[in-house]
């Protein structure tokens, strides 16, 4: 019996170094990409604690497994990785940050490279609702596996191949709908304007991420960029479409960020750069230490003087949301359209012991003039709504309208 005791607090001692790995890591402040993908950070990663480490207050989960590794009727079925998983799970519900999660080890290798430029999936984008009980459509990526099966943004998902989405975290949503190309999924969603709920087949694919497209506006001597996240490639995209509008002599841009849902942080500072002095404050960000960290425009870039209007709408979050502050405090660009998503915080992704992961907020993001984007948005200087049966698209009427009045 003795030996058998032994054993269990070998075993115990095992789980409780596991559960609190995490609890004491460090912070990186670098530069991070937002909730979606994030990197994993491991560069601050320090030894595990033993238990007479633990603060005071989570010795009750050291009380609660030993008095089951010693007394539950069923402890010798037990399964300690489940336990620990279960425990690390109620950790992250405790916190009601609906940022933050735990991924487990059979989806977190499910593409760490999606911000790199290509991954397997549905191809779109997804975000807590309003009131954070169901997972919203951010955005379908054009092209995609989503967007041809008839998914849009705004649609709220109810089901996932037969189970209810209610509760669900962002995270556990992602972990379900994604998956390997050529397998399907089916969504239950409910659609602005409808009634009944509509059942959608999507059959997964390799989704290819250009995030840059560019065209002349029809009849007009204006060019139009649109973007649609920010990945590793936006940025030259971005230099090859502006140098194409320079070529066609294009006297003013028209930047489209509706339904971009965000992505590398340094990667949309170095885009506001482009159009702004170097050494401007483009956004900071404070942790939970209050510790401020300020973002700086890099060398002057080639188009700060291009007329140049925002497109956003209430599904611009995250990295389009710090552009269009930046741009908007530093009156370098006016934005139109509706109030942004309201997604403001840095998030970094930590690599687990059982080699699943788990991903919070260390810190939010304000604009130049101080501006909270987490939960508020950013309200555009001109607020035009586009009407759901309207052909016209109405905010890029008044895009060009404004154009023509900063021209002339």
């Amino acid at each position: 019996m003795e030996n058998i005791y032994k054993l269990n607090l070998k075993k115990i001692g095992s789980l409780i170094l596991f559960l609190f790995a995490f609890l004491l890591f460090s912070c990186n402040n670098a530069s991070n990409p937002d909730i979606k993908f994030p990197v994993i950070d491991e560069a601050n990663a320090i030894p595990q604690p033993s238990p007479r480490e633990m603060d005071e207050d989570l010795l009750i989960i050291w009380e609660a497994y030993s008095y089951l590794a010693r007394e539950f009727v069923g402890r010798n079925e037990m399964d300690n990785s489940k336990l620990a998983e279960g425990a690390v799970q109620g950790m992250f519900k405790a916190l009601k940050d609906k940022h933050s999660g735990y991924i487990p080890p059979e989806r977190f290798k499910i593409d760490q490279t999606a911000l790199q430029g290509k991954f397997s999936g549905i191809g779109a984008t997804v975000g807590p609702t309003e009131d954070g009980s169901r997972i919203i459509i951010v955005a379908p990526i054009p092209g995609s596996p989503a967007e041809e099966a008839g998914i849009k943004a705004g649609d709220i998902i109810f089901e996932v191949d037969g189970d209810d989405t209610e509760g669900w975290t962002v995270l556990e949503a992602v972990n379900r709908i994604r998956g390997k190309s050529g397998t399907s999924v089916r969504l239950k969603v409910q659609r602005i304007g409808e009634v009944a709920l509509i059942e959608i087949k999507i059959v997964r694919g390799e989704i290819k991420l250009p995030s840059v497209s560019s065209k002349m506006i029809t009849d007009e001597e204006y060019g139009h960029i649109k973007i649609t996240s920010f990945t590793r490639e936006t940025h030259p995209e971005l230099l090859v479409a502006l140098q194409e509008m320079k070529a066609k002599e294009a006297k003013g841009i028209v930047l489209d960020l509706r339904e971009n849902p965000g992505g590398y942080l340094d990667v949309v500072v170095d885009i506001v750069s482009e159009f702004i002095p170097k050494n401007e404050l483009v956004l900071y960000e404070v942790d939970g230490n209050g510790f401020r960290k300020n973002h700086l425009s890099k060398d002057s870039g080639n188009y700060t003087d291009m007329p140049m209007v925002i497109l956003v709408n209430e599904f611009s979050a995250s990295g389009s949301e710090v552009l269009t502050g930046a741009l908007q405090d530093l009156d370098r660009a006016v934005a139109i359209g509706t109030t942004t998503f309201g997604k403001g915080s840095v998030g970094i992704q930590r690599r687990l012991s059982n080699e699943g992961g788990i991903y919070y907020t260390v810190a939010r993001w304000y604009t130049p003039k101080g501006r909270v984007i987490e939960e508020n948005g950013l309200e555009p200087d001109v607020i035009v709504r586009n009407k759901a049966n309207e052909t016209d698209d109405l905010q890029m009427i008044a895009a060009i309208t404004q154009l023509d009045f900063e021209l002339n």
